[in-house]
């Protein structure tokens, strides 16, 4: 009787010892990457309802009008140039950024996800969907930031060069972030061995 007991004790613990190896090895992934996950999760989602947003509820041609007409009021010469990049711009490149917008977004939130689940190859869909917007400028983002820098004037040439800049940095902070958490992606899990 006092040999069965034993027996059950020592296997309980074996056991219990098998389970915690499995659980620690099937959490491998860093702190730090788990965090850079969410926060661009969250990021991706913010991104995409605002761009979808801006697709169902675009701003109508007499509410730009009224705005430009404000704007007349205290700027004569940024009016004049926000109405000629709004004139400049056409409904096939902002359909074309739009989709750029949200196709970035898909390979941003795709790649996190890989990156989640520790494959390397993640990486390079998150940098492709950091790297696509910029393209965006091409078709007609480079009119809507000069749209929005005559507002301003001098002033708001220097906050769209402020928002640019920042833009870049926060982009390749994160690039540079992920790549740091590189080494721990695609190594080989052990969790199938302890089962």
């Amino acid at each position: 009787m006092q040999t069965v007991f034993l027996f059950l004790c020592k296997s309980d613990v074996i056991m219990e010892n098998d389970f915690t190896n499995s659980i620690e090895s099937t959490d491998q992934k860093p702190q730090f990457l788990k965090v850079l996950c969410i926060l661009t999760w969250t990021c991706c989602g913010l991104l995409f309802l605002s761009t979808l947003w801006g697709l169902l509820f675009p701003p109508s041609a007499e509410k730009q009008q009224e705005q430009i007409e404000q704007i007349r009021a205290v700027n004569p010469e940024a009016a004049d140039k926000m109405e000629e990049a709004l004139l400049n711009q056409n409904e096939t490149d902002k359909l074309i950024t739009n989709i750029i917008n949200i196709v970035a977004i898909a390979l941003s939130f795709f790649g996190a996800l890989q990156m989640w689940q520790l494959k390397k190859l993640g990486f390079y869909f998150y940098l492709a969907g950091e790297v696509l917007p910029y393209l965006g400028f091409a078709f007609g983002g480079a009119n809507a930031m000069a749209s929005a820098g005559a507002m301003g004037g001098g002033m708001g040439k220097a906050i769209v060069t402020i928002t640019i800049a920042l833009m870049i940095i926060f982009d390749v902070v994160f690039i540079i972030m992920y790549a740091v958490n590189l080494k721990h992606m695609n190594k080989p899990q052990t969790q199938n061995a302890n089962i």
